[in-house]
């Protein structure tokens, strides 16, 4: 089965290059799936947004107030439906800048990595304690890596 995965922006903020984060997604979809190949996506959308477009999402989905870096939410097909789970995968471009202190090659490099965080998750890995949160991102290190880090998404 083939999953469809979009990205979309929506946020202002900054300019992003569409094409070279489809390229990562796939990248980092096909290391998720190796990782947990009894996981099957149908659907995977990626919304970049904004702090302001992330808080009403984090409030409503995790019951946290304010912005967060990134969001994986999950929903199982439900009778009638194709096979394949669905997922929106919510990166905040704008965490990304501020990490990146507006440097764009460091913000790049850091959005890929909430990206990893994202699709890390949807393996249903999860950071609640320090030792799950390395394991975590030594797995995202180690995708990033494999799947080579564009230079920029910002041009």
């Amino acid at each position: 089965m083939t999953t469809r995965l979009r990205i979309r922006n929506r946020q202002r903020r900054l300019r992003l290059d569409r094409a070279a984060l489809l390229r990562l997604a796939r990248a980092l979809l096909a290391c998720a799936a190796r990782a947990a190949p009894h996981r099957v996506w149908r659907e995977i959308d990626v919304m970049i947004v904004d702090d302001a477009g992330i808080a009403p999402i984090n409030a409503a989905a995790m019951g946290h107030e304010g912005s967060t870096d990134v969001l994986t939410l999950t929903y199982d097909s439900i009778p009638g439906e194709p096979e394949g789970a669905t997922a929106e995968l919510i990166v905040n471009a704008e965490r990304a800048w501020q990490l990146g202190r507006g440097c764009r090659t460091a913000a790049s490099r850091e959005l890929a990595l909430y990206l990893a965080h994202a699709f890390d998750h949807l393996c249903g890995h999860d950071d609640q304690t320090p030792a799950d949160r390395r394991s975590m991102r030594r797995r995202e290190w180690r995708w990033l890596r494999q799947t080579g880090i564009p230079e920029t998404f910002l041009p």
